[in-house]
């Protein structure tokens, strides 16, 4: 099991955040804002991490230690795009049918079980972004269709037409917790050139994460795709997942829907109000934190 976490995740893109101004800090702390922060803490296959408090986090801005007030963990509704790769594999591959649809079962499952209200919209993505679920479509529904996929569909994937519809979807759901949950594999990418940047640029708006769970093996993934995934994480958080085959898929996607269960708000100072260029976080318990575009 293999995962990334970008070196710059964790850098605050200008023009990506939405900033507003925090309330006034309290008597006896240095004069400048407090910020409400959304944050994810990475976790393993295991579980979540659900029981962190003030003393665990460490916050830095451009090297300056800030004061962290509190910390709590999220309750917002949580809405997520499932973008699924459904293509036929190479000749003489058997297709990851049950593989697939038992690790997109058990992300379910376990999102469900850490967040009852939340949305989950299912799109197959195989020469055309066709939706299966909508955010609105009962659990029974999304299940149903989770139990006929099948990766059959001749043709190239166009993952990132599926990010920039996923992006417009999001942006219509409350904020901050939206995200983006794809599975591919070593499929070819049919999206046109130009869909590259108005991936990036959608899924910027919508102030989504991604999770990518990409079952790579041992060919050469499509260029075009890996460098609009690799771009996404690294500006609004989230993870590249990278098992070798399908079996990788189930606990992958169990850190994913872990990860989810394991964000918090986390407020702390900012001394005399300016915009840093970097802001980090870390845990005392060594997990990564990796944060969202959203803060306040």
């Amino acid at each position: 099991m293999r995962y990334v976490v970008p070196r710059a995740a964790a850098i605050l893109v200008p023009g990506l955040i939405v900033l507003l101004t925090g309330p006034a800090a309290s008597a006896g702390r240095p004069q400048g804002q407090s910020k409400v922060a959304l944050v994810t803490v990475v976790a393993e296959a295991a579980g979540p991490i659900r029981d962190l408090t003030v003393k665990d986090f460490t916050v830095t801005e451009d090297g300056q230690k800030r004061e962290v007030l509190s910390v709590e963990l999220a309750e917002d509704p949580l809405s997520i795009a499932l973008l699924v790769d459904s293509t036929q594999p190479p000749l003489g591959t058997i297709p990851p049918t049950q593989d697939l649809r038992t690790a997109l079962a058990t992300f379910v499952k376990a999102i469900r079980g850490y967040s009852p209200g939340v949305k989950i919209a299912l799109s197959e993505v195989a020469g055309a972004s066709v939706p299966k679920a909508s955010l609105t479509a009962m659990p029974g529904e999304l299940d149903s269709a989770i139990g006929r996929l099948y990766p059959n569909h001749q043709g190239d994937a166009v993952l990132l037409e599926a990010l920039i519809d996923a992006g417009k979807l999001l942006a219509t759901q409350p904020p901050p917790r939206r995200a983006i949950v794809s599975v591919d594999f070593n499929s070819r990418e049919g999206s046109a050139e130009r869909s590259m940047k108005s991936a990036a640029e959608e899924v910027h708006k919508a102030g989504a994460t991604l999770w990518a769970v990409s079952v790579r093996g041992t060919g050469a993934p499509a260029q075009n795709r890996e460098e609009v995934l690799n771009k996404i994480v690294q500006a609004n958080g989230g993870l590249r997942l990278m098992p070798v085959d399908s079996p990788g898929l189930e606990p992958n996607l169990k850190i994913v829907a872990n990860s989810l269960a394991s964000q918090y708000t986390v407020t702390f100072t900012r001394p005399g109000g300016g915009k840093p260029k970097v802001t980090k976080m870390e845990t005392s318990r060594g997990a990564k934190v990796q944060l969202t575009p959203w803060m306040r």
